[in-house]
């Protein structure tokens, strides 16, 4: 029988907690163990060990204090979700590796378990890492600061981004030709600044902190692979899933399966290989 590692969920709402693990349903491989007092928190974080911990309270900064309180060398990742009243920054020791994210955005848009699977896999990977650091460096806690905060604020500009798009395609039919022109070329702007090059270039620096040699050492060895062959093999390399990767590129899955066909073929791989588990072990 297999053991699942536990996700804490703290809040002091019955009805935050409920929508929190309504949101969770698809992180099946984790056993979710909840609290709504702060002793509850202090208690089982000690005696479970959880592998991350959320946090949905009116004042998450109290219990991340009382938590440091009670152990100084409190080292559990934590996931504060903030309310709408919740305006002030956290202060945060340097050791602890926190990541924030507005509550209703995660919970009520169906985009927290999207973004706990990428925390949980950032943490999993510093596990790793930890006991092989011949082959990969560790991330400081700021570089997993910065690479789930840069993940989350894409995947926020992009909703932004879509929602506007669709609002235009609505209300294109009901204008004159001049407004009609204005429009796309609104809609036309929104698609080059969804795709913005820099995105992926700051997705490359990071991704290249945990995976030094992976992208020099791939183009070394297959320098047909275009720019966005690259960027495939990364989130591959990543274990996203086909699905992930059809969101983030903007894609249908026909498309994704194609690629992957195209990138098989580039890199001269056998029919029974998989391409996916070829690159898990590539350059690692």
């Amino acid at each position: 029988m297999t053991t699942h590692e536990n996700i804490l969920i703290g809040s002091d709402s019955s009805a935050s907690l409920a929508a929190i693990l309504k949101s969770l349903q698809t992180v099946n491989q984790y056993s979710f163990i909840t609290a709504t007092r702060m002793s509850d928190i202090i208690q089982i974080s000690k005696s479970v060990q959880p592998v991350l911990i959320i946090l949905s309270f009116r004042d998450n900064q109290n219990i991340i204090n009382s938590l440091l309180s009670y152990n100084s060398n409190f080292s559990i990742p934590l996931l504060c979700l903030r309310q709408k009243n919740e305006h002030r920054e956290l202060k945060i020791k340097e050791h602890i590796i926190v990541f924030t994210q507005s509550f209703e955005y995660g919970v009520q848009s169906n985009h927290l378990s999207t973004n706990i699977q990428g925390i949980l896999k950032l943490i999993q990977h510093k596990a790793t890492s930890a006991t092989s650091c011949t082959q990969h460096s560790l991330l400081s806690n700021d570089q997993t600061k910065d690479l789930t905060r840069f993940t989350l604020e894409l995947d926020q500009k992009k909703a932004v981004l879509d929602k506007i798009k669709e609002r235009i395609k609505q209300l294109y039919a009901d204008v004159d030709a001049s407004t009609k022109a204005q429009l796309m070329s609104i809609v036309n702007t929104i698609k080059m600044t969804r795709n913005d090059r820099k995105h992926w270039d700051d997705f490359k620096r990071y991704f290249e902190n945990i995976n030094p040699n992976f992208l020099k050492t791939l183009s070394e060895k297959f320098p047909c692979l275009t720019a966005k062959d690259l960027k495939y093999c990364c989130y591959l390399k990543m274990n996203m899933s086909n699905e992930d990767i059809r969101l983030i590129l903007g894609i249908n899955q026909e498309s994704v399966r194609t690629h992957k066909y195209r990138l098989k073929k580039k890199m001269v791989l056998k029919k029974h290989q998989d391409l996916r588990n070829y690159l898990q072990t590539f350059a690692s």
